[in-house]
């Protein structure tokens, strides 16, 4: 009886305000849209570091007969220049911070080369003596690259050397300023949702005030008169927890899945349409953790009880 009551005075309390309900939802959809993306971006980002990390981070391409370098003047690297390179590689001063590393033969190098742009006619204009031989590396500590690539650029020998973190460090640094934008502008929407919640609640309040002193005078408890106030924004802020669920959902398929992986590639770009399953319920509790907090405080100060 009394779950049954407390129900029928949720739906009346939405429906006599169902224009500030309306706004609630709206206001916080948007805000824990944000809250989405910004939790999404910063797994991105992990998932990415994480990827690059794991992958060869540092590749040293050698001279071959097109470089231009001016360390290539002498054509293609040489036998003894290539193995200049394995010694400093297996050496005490690269020691701290090489883990590994794999030789990549001209012959591989051209089968790479053939396989990534297979059906194109200038493929069969080189040969394996065209391409360049190549040491890629897995260093201990990521962050520690930039010494390996000086210690290596500019050398007789060496073409060019490339940081894979580096070279997508700029990807990075737009995705962390994007996830700060997110958050800001969250943080913004949400304050403002927590005070049209509390404004519906106090509206709610002054049109129920004769029902709630009938309440009081026949000693019903401060739970029972609360809870449907509570419930009310609580409602209307998981409803909008939805929405950014469904919204999110569309840019996660649309966007991510349709346009950006085909586009960066699949081990880049890992976020997906099932990283909702995570990120959603986190958004349903926030919004109802949201709408309580600014109900009690919104009770506390205009129904004395």
């Amino acid at each position: 009886m009394r779950a049954r009551y407390i129900l029928g005075e949720i739906l009346t309390g939405l429906w006599r305000n169902v224009a500030m309900v309306i706004s609630v939802v709206i206001v916080t959809a948007v805000s824990l849209s944000f809250v989405g993306a910004g939790l999404l971006m910063q797994k991105q980002i992990m998932d990415m570091k994480s990827t690059l990390v794991e992958q060869s981070q540092v590749t040293i391409y050698l001279c071959s007969p097109h470089s231009t370098a001016a360390s290539c003047a002498g054509g293609a690297a040489s036998d003894a220049q290539i193995e200049e390179v394995r010694t400093a590689l297996e050496g005490d001063v690269l020691s701290p911070y090489v883990e590994s590393y794999e030789e990549r033969s001209q012959e591989e190098a051209l089968e790479i080369y053939q396989d990534q742009f297979s059906g194109e006619g200038f493929v069969s204009n080189f040969t394996a003596a065209d391409m360049p031989v190549s040491f890629h590396l897995t260093l201990k500590d990521a962050e520690q690259s930039a010494a390996v690539v000086e210690f290596f650029q500019g050398r007789d020998g060496v073409d060019e050397v490339t940081d894979l973190l580096s070279a997508f460090a700029p990807f990075i640094d737009v995705l962390n300023q994007s996830t700060l934008f997110a958050l800001g502008l969250a943080v913004l929407m949400l304050i403002a949702a927590a005070l049209l919640v509390a404004t519906t609640i106090r509206m709610s309040v002054a049109g129920r005030r004769r029902e709630i002193a009938i309440m009081r005078l026949v000693g019903a408890s401060n739970v029972f008169i609360r809870a449907p106030f509570l419930l009310e924004g609580a409602v209307a802020a998981i409803i909008g927890g939805v929405i950014a669920s469904g919204m999110l959902w569309l840019g996660l398929h649309y966007i991510v899945e349709d346009w950006l992986t085909p586009t960066l590639g699949a081990e880049l770009i890992t976020i997906t349409t099932g990283d909702l399953l995570w990120a959603a319920p986190i958004l349903v509790v926030l919004g109802a953790v949201l709408a309580i907090g600014a109900s009690v405080v919104s009770l506390n100060r205009y129904l004395k009880v």
